[in-house]
């Protein structure tokens, strides 16, 4: 496991892959002193959201309330923690089973989102929405539990480089920016330049939160699992 070159990739690209080989996961049973170990490598596990460290990502809802961690199906380019004053500096995913039938992780990062946008008659409108520190976001059921934390009224892309996108849980648009909304979440879907990581056991996927809006492929397999662990930058 070559920690430097990961984070050196991390810096410079905004992502990185460990390929260690590992397993997390003997039978129902998580091997929390491992995965934080290894999270540790790169920053402090966060328990911010539910009270938990390590939360599991497997389709174990199909209500309506579930959030994008808890259900089936493709997700949509997001940051993790939008409604957060603060949102966490890293997002690390450890594979435990990939799916059978897909479930890949997928990763955009601001900048490549930017260029595009610019690409557009409507860019530069869409931007100068994007930037204005008005979007806000609930909190999902799931981690409506820990510290009342909600995010204030924040900008999208303010222009630093830096995104802050969840397209499902929006609060309080106005008109315009529901159109905002949802031509920004129309492009994402088609953004050239999406960087799409296969899944092996023993993955782990490290991920800066502040630049880089990650999703996945469609999936249904029930027997899919990955952990996820939130961390605060060393």
């Amino acid at each position: 496991m070559n920690f430097t070159a990961a984070r050196r990739h991390l810096v410079e690209q905004g992502w990185a892959v460990l390929r260690t080989g590992l397993c997390f996961a003997d039978g129902g049973a998580v091997d929390h002193t491992k995965i934080l170990s290894l999270a540790r490598r790169f920053g402090a596990p966060s328990r911010r959201d539910a009270g938990r460290e390590i939360w599991p990502v497997r389709p174990s809802r199909t209500d309506a309330a579930a959030t994008l961690s808890e259900r089936a199906g493709a997700v949509d380019f997001h940051t993790d923690a939008a409604y957060r004053s603060r949102p966490e500096d890293l997002v690390c995913l450890f594979v435990v089973r990939p799916a059978a039938d897909g479930g890949l992780t997928l990763l955009l990062d601001a900048a490549t989102v930017d260029a595009e946008l610019r690409r557009h008659a409507l860019g530069e409108r869409v931007l100068a929405a994007l930037g204005e520190p008005r979007w806000g976001w609930r909190v999902p059921e799931a981690f409506s539990g820990g510290p009342a934390d909600v995010s204030p009224r924040a900008a999208v892309m303010p222009g630093d480089g830096t995104v802050r996108w969840r397209g499902d849980n929006l609060v309080g648009l106005t008109p315009e920016q529901r159109k905002v909304a949802t031509w920004f979440g129309s492009l994402l879907k088609v953004v050239p330049g999406a960087v799409r990581l296969e899944h092996r056991p023993g993955d782990v996927i490290v991920i800066d939160n502040h630049r880089v809006m990650h999703g996945r492929t469609s999936f249904q397999d029930a027997a899919r699992l990955l952990l996820r662990v939130r961390l605060w930058a060393s």
